[in-house]
């Protein structure tokens, strides 16, 4: 008998924290990625399409710690007698663990604990388990919030988890259907994704499936080669091989890539993460004959296995890699004793992550996917990739048809189509609001079998602005607590500034700085120094120091921000955005000088004291720099590092360097690693 029951996830937790104070406009570009390729021109690849400048309006997740909380996770379990699932609402209906009941083991990373890090769009994100990531590049803005998460069933009574949310930046609905019919060793996830406009908008999906790390073991997917970044082209590589022969025709002796086969021995074979020496991600071009799978096996042939319906288009592998930055990453992300190694196998509509798809107005896409235990014949999966492919596809067709899996897909649009019958969990206000608007307008309610549940405070301004042609009076005290970029509340606050906010600093404000995201700089620098005019606020300056810094000039940026911090001095956000921009604008005396004025409490954060020894080492007090990252013998930790982030190890080399120099003697980088706590270096051996 299926059983759909609330839990608790047992592992010790960090603290998410609070949301920034501040939206995110300092990642703000003012041209889009570069991305060339050299692919085919029959493979019409989507590359860099409708790539977002900036993920507002959603503000940044980045006041996160690393000290367990006691709190744990609340969960909701789907259970058969071959399967177990638990997934966690307030991690964006993450499916945290697969467990095969008949063996009594797991099938994804489990990871011991909920620990972020700025892996996300929103900068928190934690790694293990199954993550839905929708509309935007990169991991979903909800991968640590929480989702509508209700119950219902299928026709024959067999219990369904069902997670949903509206996706503010494309303004579409996902709604994902979970069940675990009885007697099934496959667990089912219906998905639907709705965008209910009358524009067509850029479409993302990407399932990513953290599996644990097995040495030996291969991955197995229905391809026919591999998009790769070679030397900062997109390029097509064979699969499974890639021939040392071919890479030393196409790129320079110098090439990093080319060295790394090279030292390897030459030839490596892709599809097993172990041989994979750093960080890298392969999406691969994928045979539209076959069906769509993808799995890891052990030796034996065992591991997990996803497949899909057709839509669903994309597989990619992901790896650390071998080096000590890779096993460093891996292990920040994990804890309790656990090494956090593992590789990702996702799934995706597009065939890379570099792409956006179009999606036609007033349109649903809906798939199907299945997850389970694979038990294939290992010399098979472990033979050659025809061998290969073959025993792992007559293995999925032991399970279900591709046409069965179709058909499974048509058969249950009734119940994705029908309202839930009980609530477990509510998500935000934001899909509450656009049926409000929608209403107003004379459109219809998106999705009207979904429950959005109602409106909260930061959604009370637009509410105003919708009623009464105002945002309403706002304190400068405190900085906005929400932002819109939807072109239909631009065109709302642009009416309001016209009438009766012309003069009111909030509105001016959220108008400017729905226009910096674009960007379209001419308007964002008209309403953002109106709104400074208006009432100077240290909301108002951090957004024209952002306009300054993406007009070039780094300099105005960092002294602008300087007069927003004095404006809030204990806001936190602020504190380390001027630090930060006082950095890049390479002022190290005015960066030293502001982090000494700042209290007890705002030098103490991780990421000032990483400033702050930036700030001495480039005005030589290289040894007082040192002391700070070596912190008493316990090496400096930045709970936001970023991926891809260098930060500490080369503050490390420069301090090092400076005081060899002082001693008069040599410092070579390429003979010396960082010590391990400090190296986070993904193209490091």
């Amino acid at each position: 008998m299926t059983r759909l029951y609330k839990s608790v996830l047992n592992v010790k937790s960090a603290d998410i924290g609070p949301e920034s104070s501040l939206p995110p406009l300092f990642t703000v570009n003012t041209r889009d990625p570069d991305m060339p390729s050299d692919l085919p021109e029959g493979d019409g690849l989507y590359l860099k399409y409708e790539f977002l400048k900036s993920i507002f309006p959603y503000r940044f997740q980045d006041n996160y710690n690393r000290e367990y909380t006691g709190r744990q996770p609340e969960s909701v379990v789907l259970e058969n007698e071959f399967l177990r699932a638990e997934f966690v609402p307030a991690l964006g209906g993450k499916l945290w663990s697969l467990i095969d009941k008949e063996k009594g083991r797991e099938l994804l990373f489990n990871n011991p604990v909920v620990r972020p890090a700025y892996l996300a769009t929103r900068s928190a994100w934690c790694s293990g388990g199954v993550e839905w990531n929708c509309g935007v590049h990169g991991h979903t803005p909800f991968t640590c919030s929480p989702v509508f998460t209700a119950k219902t069933n299928l026709e024959d009574g067999t219990p369904v988890l069902r997670m949903y949310e509206f996706e503010r930046i494309r303004g579409v609905v996902y709604q994902m259907d979970f069940f675990l019919p009885e007697g099934s060793h496959l667990l089912y996830a219906r998905m639907r994704v709705v965008n209910p406009a009358r524009h067509a908008t850029a479409m993302y999906w990407w399932s990513n499936i953290a599996v644990p790390h097995v040495e030996g073991a291969r991955v197995v997917v229905p391809a026919v080669g591999a998009y790769t970044p070679l030397n900062g082209v997109m390029t097509v590589v064979p699969v499974p091989t890639i021939k040392l022969a071919d890479v030393v025709q196409r790129l320079p002796a110098e090439n990093r890539f080319r060295q790394r086969m090279e030292a390897a021995g030459g030839d490596i074979d892709i599809t097993y993460p172990d041989n994979n020496p750093v960080s890298v991600d392969y999406f691969f071009r994928t045979d539209k004959t076959r069906r769509m799978y993808t799995c890891q096996l052990s030796p034996e042939g065992y591991g997990l296995f996803q497949a899909s319906t057709s839509r669903l288009v994309g597989r990619k592998i992901f790896v650390w890699g071998q080096g000590q930055g890779g096993r460093k990453w891996q292990e920040y992300l994990s804890g309790e004793g656990c090494d956090g190694k593992y590789c990702e196998i996702q799934c995706g509509l597009a065939h890379t992550q570099s792409e956006h798809i179009p999606m036609p107005p007033c349109t649903a896409w809906e798939w199907l996917e299945i997850y389970g235990a694979m038990n294939a014949d290992g010399k098979k999966v472990h033979a050659d990739w025809d061998t290969a492919r073959d025993e792992v596809e007559s293995r999925i067709e032991g399970f279900i048809s591709a046409a069965a899996l179709e058909q499974m897909l048509c058969d249950t649009r009734e119940m994705a189509m029908s309202p839930a019958k009980e609530m477990i969990c509510t998500g935000s206000g934001w899909g509450a609001l656009e049926n409000i608007r929608r209403e107003k307008a004379g459109l219809n309610r998106m999705c009207p079998h979904l429950d959005f549940g109602k409106t909260g405070e930061d959604q009370m301004p637009y509410i105003e602005l919708l009623e009464n042609g105002s945002m309403g009076e706002h304190t400068a005290d405190t900085a906005p607590s929400a932002w819109m970029k939807q072109k239909e509340w631009t065109s709302a606050l642009e009416q309001a500034v016209r009438e009766k906010d012309q003069n009111n600093w909030y509105t001016l404000l959220q108008l400017g700085c729905a226009y910096l995201s674009v960007p379209d700089l001419l308007r964002a620098d008209i309403y953002i120094n109106r709104s400074i005019g208006a009432k100077r606020t240290a909301w108002g300056l951090y957004a024209k120091a952002e306009l300054e810094r993406v007009q070039g000039d780094p300099e105005g940026c960092a002294l602008t921000m300087l007069e927003a911090a004095a404006l809030a001095p204990e806001n936190e956000s602020l504190a380390k955005m001027t630090a930060r921009h006082l950095q890049s604008a390479k002022l190290f005396g005015k960066q030293k000088e502001y982090i000494e004025n700042c209290s007890a409490a705002i030098q103490s954060l991780p990421r000032m004291k990483l400033y702050y020894a930036f700030a001495l080492a480039e005005e030589g007090e290289e040894a007082k720099a040192l002391k700070i990252l070596e912190n008493g013998g316990k090496y400096l930790e930045i709970p936001d590092i970023q991926e891809g982030e260098i930060s500490l190890s080369e503050l490390w080399y420069m301090i090092q360097e400076k005081l060899a120099a002082k001693a008069g003697k040599s410092f070579d980088r390429a003979s010396v690693k960082p010590p391990y706590e400090l190296d986070f270096r993904m193209f490091a051996e």
